[in-house]
């Protein structure tokens, strides 16, 4: 019996000491939005201050995160916080380059927000979240003048030409325009009589992007300007019109506030695809078995990493089975889809979840 039990507890302490080197080593880049490329330039004289300069990247680098995660509505109530408040959400952050030139500083930095922090500052502020997931799509831009049924492409549509022109860190959206090609022009031409119901496939699966894109079009009369879009990105379609007021295509400032116009609001399109509710409040039960120490650490990696998983923590432990309770923001069904992405099998029977390799 003696040996039973020492045997019991050499296994206990065996796996309990694992884990306690699971959860220091876990991986923390999925505890933290990382945000890359911030730029600061000040100039170098008797007021310096380099703190002054890591305080302006903070500030910069948490207003491009918001305007990540959320739809542009919720971004201007929130977009102006303390200082003190957003340094309480940076975990660490890194000086990647910098440099002294012609009496100016100019560094480039990273951020390292920490995601819970600001998930949590986005509840109280009863404002939800959007995953942060960046996306290539496919564009085409048209332009057709209507006092004359002319139709521009490529660089004699100023916007065309001038779309990717603006250094952006704030989208999530990456735009690739499409090919400069005659045949496209002449098929295009041919239907721009009935430009808004023509389906584009014939040029659209030309491009890897075929199943991600989007067609701006610009039509141009003595009043304004209206635009129409055709967006379909991940499977969800949306046709939506906007007006804007005409201008000289010599004011470069009106082309750059209309793309940008657009692409906050096809950005907010595609936030709402990937919106999470956190009003959703789902409570489960999640067993795995205490001596597969792999898929432990693998489990608790993904549940760090889907942003439906709001908060986990272990239960129950003993030496047959690590019991945990988790909180989603989500139904059943789209929490089972989002373990299916990381190969995982799931048996929720008697509400308790299992999962499988």
């Amino acid at each position: 019996m003696k040996k039973i039990i020492k045997i019991f507890l050499y296994n206990f302490f065996i796996i309990f000491f694992i884990h306690l080197f699971i959860f220091s080593t876990n991986n923390v880049e999925a505890n933290t939005y990382k945000i890359k490329n911030i730029e600061i330039s000040d100039e170098y004289n008797a007021n310096f201050n380099k703190e002054d300069i890591i305080n302006k990247a903070f500030q910069s680098a948490f207003k491009i995160l918001i305007s990540k995660i959320t739809i542009s509505k919720d971004y201007e109530l929130i977009e102006k916080q303390n200082l003190k408040l957003i340094k309480s959400f940076v975990d660490s952050f890194s000086v990647v380059n910098e440099k002294f030139e012609n009496n100016k500083y100019h560094g480039e930095f990273q951020i390292n927000f920490n995601k819970k922090k600001i998930l949590s500052f986005l509840r109280n502020k009863n404002i939800f979240h959007s995953r942060l997931s960046e996306k290539e799509v496919l564009l085409i831009p048209i332009f057709v003048n209507m006092d004359d049924n002319n139709l521009f492409l490529f660089n004699e549509n100023p916007f065309y030409k001038n779309w990717n022109n603006q250094k952006e860190n704030h989208f999530l959206l990456k735009y690739i325009l499409h090919n400069e090609d005659l045949d496209d022009y002449k098929l295009i031409k041919e239907k721009v009589n009935f430009i808004e119901t023509y389906d584009f496939k014939e040029i659209i699966s030309k491009y890897e992007l075929n199943e991600n894109y989007i067609i701006f079009i610009v039509f141009q009369d003595n009043e304004n300007f209206k635009t129409f879009s055709k967006f379909n990105i991940n499977s969800i379609e949306k046709n939506f019109k906007e007006e804007f007021e005409p201008f000289e295509f010599e004011n470069q400032k009106k082309i750059d506030e209309l793309i940008k116009f657009m692409k906050i609001r096809y950005d907010d399109e595609w936030k709402k695809i990937n919106l999470i509710n956190s009003s959703i409040k789902l409570n489960i039960i999640l067993e795995i078995g205490s001596k597969n120490i792999l898929l432990i650490e693998k489990i608790e990696k993904i549940l760090k990493e889907i942003e439906l998983v709001e908060d986990f923590n272990i239960i129950n432990f003993n030496n047959n089975l690590t019991t945990y309770s988790v909180l989603s923001n989500s139904t059943p069904d789209k929490l089972i889809n989002e373990f299916k992405k990381f190969n995982l099998s799931v048996d929720n029977k008697n509400n308790v979840w299992k999962l499988y390799e």
